[in-house]
């Protein structure tokens, strides 16, 4: 490009810029508005991410609470079902006329420290236990219909306090 022709370019220029006319003020109102929506798109846009996003971490942190839960839950249960048949296993008077108090005590603890003494079902459970032991260790003395009645109830309750719990 010639200087001169720049010149001239450059005093074009500068002359629509001193002086708009309504094209150049059409003009500069289209590129405001363009800039206008996408300021405004962008912050929409920006707004609704920051939701998704929220949204999905709550749904996610509910799912993996409640994953958690159940797993804990599965882990209880069966510990739990184990220490109730070890001690009806041990506490049965038809196959142990005798209980070895070193072998029920222990499974009697056990079955107390699984308990949550904030629920019913497991307070229920906790006082069928130690029923059940003060009629087998001879502290109080128990038939064999009673003690079979102590264990029926036990296992009632078992069952009960081993189905999910309804929140």
């Amino acid at each position: 490009m010639e200087q001169e022709t720049a010149r001239t370019l450059i005093e074009l220029l500068q002359a629509m810029l001193s002086k708009p006319d309504n094209t150049t003020i059409t003009a500069y109102i289209t590129i405001g508005g363009m800039f206008g929506v996408a300021a405004i798109t962008a912050f929409t846009q920006w707004i609704v991410t920051k939701s998704i996003i929220r949204s999905e971490h709550e749904r996610l942190h509910t799912q993996l609470r409640s994953d958690f839960k159940l797993n804990q839950f599965a882990k209880w249960q069966e510990e739990f079902l184990d220490v109730i048949s070890a001690l009806l296993a041990q506490t049965d008077p038809e196959v142990y006329p005798t209980p070895e108090r070193e072998k029920v005590v222990p499974l009697i603890q056990k079955a107390q420290l699984l308990l949550n003494l904030d629920i019913q079902t497991h307070r229920n459970i906790n006082a069928l236990v130690n029923e059940l032991g003060l009629a087998v260790n001879k502290w109080e003395t128990r038939g064999l219909s009673e003690i079979l009645g102590i264990h029926g109830r036990l296992l009632e309750a078992a069952r009960e306090a081993i189905c999910l719990p309804e929140e």
